[in-house]
């Protein structure tokens, strides 16, 4: 059985844990641009608090579908979400280990969202020791069986339960659940697995 979600820029621990359930992923790549959602943007836990990062993208591309988006590099933002990334997790327990993988993804310069996001994603599988193939859609379709795409959002509750697990910051600000799955990551390692499973 398939789930259907949403392309996002690494997404959060609730967008995996409906990945892990299902043994097979399909994105969608024709729905149209939506601002303000995981599409183009994550939430770290940095010494402050929750902190989003946002990829711009280019202003044509706001009217196309999601497969055609151009990211757009006008401003320095990989140098901004890179160092953003090692503030937040240089003393995690895992940083030292994933962290330079991460890091190439911040020095070259990808075309597309779509393909920006899929290949982060498959880094993530990578680290989680799991085999699943990411399946772009190749229509719109309305209505789906196991349909994501609209729930999943920065602005709506979690469908999920996010279990517990240590965080960098927690003794001053708390357990923050749902951030971008490279918390989970940088974390845990290879538990970070257990953690995703409900």
């Amino acid at each position: 059985m398939s789930v259907l979600l949403s392309t996002a820029y690494l997404p959060p621990v609730e967008w995996f844990q409906h990945v892990l359930e299902h043994s097979s992923v399909r994105i969608e790549k024709h729905e149209s641009w939506q601002k303000q959602s995981y599409r183009n943007r994550c939430y770290i836990m940095g010494a402050n608090g929750k902190q989003m990062l946002n990829i711009p993208v280019d202003g044509n591309s706001k009217k196309m579908t999601i497969g055609n988006v151009k990211i757009s590099y006008e401003q320095n933002w990989q140098h901004t979400h890179w160092q953003a990334i090692q503030s937040a997790y240089g003393a995690s327990p895992f940083f030292e280990i994933l962290g330079p993988e991460l890091q190439e993804f911040y020095s070259k310069k990808e075309e597309y969202l779509f393909d920006w996001n899929a290949q982060m994603i498959q880094l993530m599988f990578d680290w989680l020791q799991v085999d699943i193939q990411l399946i772009p859609t190749n229509t719109w379709q309305a209505e789906a069986e196991n349909d994501f795409r609209e729930t999943i959002h920065p602005k709506k509750p979690m469908t999920t339960e996010c279990k517990r697990y240590p965080q960098v910051f927690d003794d001053s600000l708390g357990f923050i659940p749902n951030l971008s799955i490279i918390d989970l990551l940088f974390n845990e390692g290879p538990a970070a697995y257990d953690f995703l499973i409900t």
